[in-house]
């Protein structure tokens, strides 16, 4: 069943809001994401057309990069979408993916995997608790952002100077 689904066989043209909730995994978001996945949809429908826009908010809980602590992230994405009527079987949409064709006789739309899509692609690739995160001591292991540690920097190996010198060249 599908947890964000718009019913269209029905609507009159105008505009339209739906608001919808559901647990992360019911749209196949895994343990990492917690509360509720939120969406407003408002949609613009003409006769020939329906004009989506989508605010999603969610929560997730991961691990940082540099210190390895718990954080959570608060995401908050948009997207529009555009959906054309058409009886032909093929239409070439030129890989526009803001652009989906329906067939007359269609009934609903299904939001649930571009809002799962959406989500994982607002989770950054570097995951950091906060920008000025100091990190783990690579000496002691200590997290640098609860304790300060006496370690001295280490200084680097010497056998990379050689590989030094070609770059300050």
């Amino acid at each position: 069943m599908a947890e964000f689904r718009i019913n269209i066989s029905n609507l009159s043209e105008g505009i339209h809001e739906h608001i919808f909730e559901a647990e992360p995994s019911k749209i196949g978001l895994d343990k990492r994401f917690g509360g509720t996945v939120r969406v407003k949809a408002v949609l613009d429908k003409s006769l020939r057309q329906i004009c989506l826009k989508a605010d999603i908010t969610a929560e997730g809980t991961f691990i940082c990069d540099r210190c390895l602590d718990d954080f959570k992230w608060q995401i908050a994405e948009s997207y529009s979408m555009v959906y054309f009527f058409s009886d032909r079987s093929t239409v070439d949409l030129k890989k526009d993916e803001e652009i989906q064709a329906l067939s007359p006789d269609t009934n609903y739309i299904d939001l649930d995997e571009d809002v799962r899509q959406y989500i994982l692609l607002a989770v950054p690739r570097k995951l950091l608790c906060s920008e000025d995160c100091l990190g783990i001591c690579p000496i002691c292991g200590v997290n640098r952002n609860n304790k300060k540690c006496s370690c001295k920097n280490q200084t680097a190996d010497s056998r990379w100077d050689e590989l030094k010198k070609l770059t300050h060249n």
